[in-house]
């Protein structure tokens, strides 16, 4: 196997509006005190705490995929797709084999449209990050060398937690693919980990990888390796229950803390790589919401709910500025139509699953203890349709309110994925 690495940094021009946190079906959860330094609608960035990276790898046997990581917040289908088809076009490589995820930060540039359509995306940032996905692409093609890898698992202790169902199961493992040169020179440190990186709240007015940009740093500081973050299962496992604060100093503990217990090796395997299969999966999500009866039969569940509440109530506040809005949002509309692409990337010894969306842990364990294969899980990539809920926890949960999938549509697509493992 050949392999590449290369960053760039994708800061954006100051001042700019911030995406994360303010949008108003955001705010039933934030203080008064966050409310009145984030004031109504977007926030407005002063600053910047830390780079912002793209981060690129392209890996070669028999096919070459090329993996890209960003720090921002939500990689919308139409710019995901755009920026591969133009990767594509100037590097002379399948679309297919191109994968275009980010960290999640909550503290980046306006990159979507929001669920409703309700923001303006940077569109001249778009065109930086695309020209370096181009550049960076084509660097790393010219510079492939052959490569040694090693797959290690280390569990992480008191950061995060499934935020929906504390004490019950998520995803509390962090598997390392590390990659060298045939002379052992280091190449780079590729972690697949499941946490929301949201420690920074509304308050927070300055650009930021958030705890992701700290535990990068830290890693590199002490194994002398760069860092690439694939974000896993994070869907329902975030530090909401278990930060002490939502300043940067916390950000500092948790980089440094996880870091610190991910800098030893536990026990690396090496990985034989002969050849890699790319295949795509994808699944299309068509209905009209106005006729979709779990929809109607939760508008009415809602509504009955909320007439039994004191409106001043935190319940209430859910309800009307999340759960109930989500769901007439969608009622308001007559057609809904989604195409998610989801890859499998296998090297036989281990693979790489990507998936468009926020995937929750049920769904998230489903793809990785499929086969007993060593499989790193890939989220927000190639698209964001929100969150992907198990059929169990769906129409309970705040995430199944705020999605693109109807009820059962992540079951169909995990379905899809298995199917394809089993072939």
């Amino acid at each position: 196997m050949k392999a590449a690495y290369t960053r760039e940094i994708i800061n954006p021009t100051l001042p700019c509006k911030m995406e994360g946190y303010n949008e108003a079906r955001f705010c039933f959860n934030q203080t008064a005190q966050q409310k009145q330094v984030s004031g109504e609608g977007l926030r407005t960035a002063c600053g910047l705490r830390d780079d912002l990276l793209l981060d690129t790898l392209i890996l070669q046997a028999g096919e070459t995929m090329v993996f890209f990581t960003l720090d921002i917040a939500i990689a919308e289908q139409q710019f995901t797709d755009a920026c591969r088809k133009a990767v594509s076009e100037a590097c002379g490589l399948d679309v297919s084999h191109i994968c275009v995820s980010c960290s999640h930060t909550h503290n980046s540039p306006v990159v979507s449209h929001g669920m409703n359509k309700e923001l303006d995306p940077d569109l001249e940032y778009w065109e930086l990050i695309q020209d370096k996905m181009i550049f960076s692409a084509k660097w790393a093609l010219r510079h492939l060398r052959e490569a040694q890898a090693t797959l290690d698992q280390v569990t992480i202790n008191g950061f995060y937690n499934n935020r929906n169902r504390p004490g019950e199961e998520y995803n509390d493992r962090c598997e390392i693919l590390t990659l060298r040169t045939v002379d052992g020179l280091p190449l780079v440190q590729l972690l697949n980990l499941a946490c929301h990186p949201t420690i920074l709240g509304a308050q927070n007015l300055y650009i930021t990888a958030d705890f992701f940009g700290v535990l990068r740093r830290s890693v590199q500081g002490a194994t002398g390796m760069p860092v690439m973050i694939f974000n896993g299962e994070a869907g329902d496992v975030s530090p909401r229950l278990m930060k002490k604060g939502v300043d940067w100093n916390e950000c500092l503990r948790y980089g440094e803390g996880i870091a610190a217990q991910l800098i030893d090796p536990k026990h690396p395997h090496p990985l034989t790589v002969e050849k890699m299969d790319v295949r795509s999966v994808k699944m299309t999500i068509d209905y009209n919401p106005q006729t979709n009866e779990y929809l109607l039969e939760k508008q009415r569940e809602l509504k009955a709910e909320l007439e039994t509440l004191d409106p001043d109530s935190d319940r209430a506040h859910r309800i009307t500025a999340c759960y109930l809005r989500d769901v007439e949002d969608k009622l308001a509309q007559t057609h809904l139509h989604y195409e998610p692409e989801c890859l499998i990337v296998d090297f036989g010894s281990f693979r790489i699953v990507t998936v468009p969306c926020e995937i929750d842990t049920v769904l998230g364990k489903r793809i990785r203890e499929y086969d007993g294969k060593p499989t790193l899980l890939c989220a927000y990539a190639n698209g964001f349709h929100y969150y992907a809920v198990n059929k169990q926890e769906y129409g309970i949960v705040f995430e199944s309110f705020n999605t693109y999938f109807p009820y059962g549509a992540a079951d169909e697509m995990v379905d899809l994925i298995l199917t394809q493992l089993q072939a």
